[in-house]
């Protein structure tokens, strides 16, 4: 069995601002279908990076994002809280195209795919 390193938070974000915006599009994109979106980044007290993003179309709504290192490189920009469908049947994609999910403790763990192995039976 091969284990992957979970992704750790993002404490750098020079020249990754665009990365960070673009994945979170792709990751709304996929989740909700098309988006407009307005963003508000800021440093946690630990200090790694979230991201407040606000949909203006559509729909109205508020997410907020934990952005993480992936062990290849890549970014993983996690919602806060995680809706459960999400976490459950589709995972949320990396910019190296892992997925992720939390287990049923909140450990961010890989996504199987479909049904997620974290579900009663997994």
């Amino acid at each position: 069995m091969t284990t992957i390193a979970t992704p750790t938070p993002l404490t750098d974000l020079r020249r990754r601002v665009t990365v960070a915006r673009n994945l979170i599009r792709e990751v709304l994109t996929e989740l909700v279908g098309p988006v407009e979106l307005a963003f508000d980044f800021h440093r946690e007290w630990n200090g790694c990076w979230r991201v407040r993003v606000d949909i203006t179309a559509p729909v109205q709504g508020r997410l907020d994002f934990t952005l993480l290192d992936t062990a290849t490189g890549g970014m993983l920009a996690l919602p806060r809280p995680l809706p459960e469908r999400w976490r459950l049947e589709m995972g949320i994609v990396a910019t190296d195209g892992t997925r992720w999910t939390l287990d049923d403790e909140g450990h961010l763990v890989p996504f199987r795919g479909g049904v997620s192995a974290v579900g009663p039976s997994g």
